[in-house]
């Protein structure tokens, strides 16, 4: 199973992955981190250390925005590994798509799918005539 790691501003995270659970049900091997109150250096080091307690599991690090610290903390543990799998923009449906896949796909095939699950989800809602 693809581990999750959320990284979000506040209580974001959180708050998505609860609501995601409330549809899809209780979650395993997958972390929640805010960057509340901390440097982007202590953000960091707490990301690196769940992707470092297990090395071998395959893990997406899903982050809320693009820019700001949750993004800029991420960007630097790529300079470590290049093939660290970071998601910026997680939203609800593309959360969900990954807790119904996470335990079907590796996470090569799975991110490109996850991907086009966040921008499928996101479109003007018009009413038809």
């Amino acid at each position: 199973m693809v581990r999750g790691i959320i990284v979000g501003h506040s209580e974001f995270a959180k708050a998505m992955v609860n609501t995601a659970e409330q549809i899809v049900g209780k979650q395993p091997d997958l972390e929640i981190i805010s960057n509340k109150g901390v440097s982007c250096e202590v953000l960091s080091e707490k990301i690196a250390k769940i992707i470092h307690s297990n090395e071998n599991q395959e893990t997406v690090v899903f982050v809320d925005l693009p820019g700001g610290s949750c993004t800029i903390s991420c960007y630097g543990l790529l300079k470590d590994n290049s093939e660290l799998n970071i998601i910026v923009g997680v939203n609800l449906p593309m959360l969900i798509e990954f807790f119904m896949l996470r335990d079907k796909h590796s996470v090569n095939e799975l991110v490109p799918i996850l991907i086009d699950k966040g921008r499928d989800n996101i479109f003007k809602l018009r009413c038809k005539k």
